[in-house]
């Protein structure tokens, strides 16, 4: 039969079960390590889910004006809120008008982009342009062929997004690579 350790009072004893500082130690420098790889990996990811929500921003622009000028018979515009940076026009936002192109006192929908886009600057027939206007058929008014560069902040590393717009209005997005 073994020891049996007493207590002062005389009796047994108990066995306290817990983590000793060293294992605490491990533990928090294991976290640590996995962390350093993991935080990098999660702000890129949620880069590119910024990247995705204002490109679907604008691709929903479009497809709610085609889709309110069917249903209203009428000229619906997705128009630029500050077309005054060449370089950037649509970057600031962009509304959906009714009537002819102009400006976004009265739209029927506002869209803000993200903070974090650098740009969103149109090129081909579309450069300069500050409206798109839509006919009562839900087709494109000017009949122009062009694309939509969006990039972020980080250029060099994160990649954009080109949203192209066919003759009739339709969209397609791919990446693109953005230069600092």
């Amino acid at each position: 039969m073994g020891l049996v350790p007493m207590t002062m009072t005389g009796k047994k004893a108990k066995h306290v079960r817990g983590f000793t500082l060293i294992e605490l130690m491990v533990v928090i420098s294991i976290v640590a390590v996995m962390m350093v790889f993991a935080l990098p990996a999660f702000n890129d990811f949620t880069q590119q889910r910024r990247m995705a929500s204002n490109v679907n921003m604008f691709v929903s622009a479009v497809n709610l004006a085609r889709s309110e000028a069917t249903r209203r018979g009428a000229q619906v515009t997705v128009q630029a809120l500050d077309a005054s940076d060449v370089d950037d026009e649509w970057g600031p936002g962009f509304c959906v008008t009714l009537d002819d192109p102009g400006d976004c006192d009265d739209p029927l929908r506002v869209f803000q982009l993200d903070g974090n886009v650098l740009t969103l600057d149109a090129t081909d027939d579309f450069d300069g342009i500050d409206g798109i206007p839509y006919t009562a058929r839900g087709l494109q008014d000017d009949g122009f062929i062009g694309t939509f560069r969006l990039c972020g902040p980080n250029a060099d590393s994160d990649p954009g997004r080109v949203i192209a717009m066919n003759v009739i209005g339709r969209t397609t997005v791919r990446d693109l690579v953005c230069f600092p």
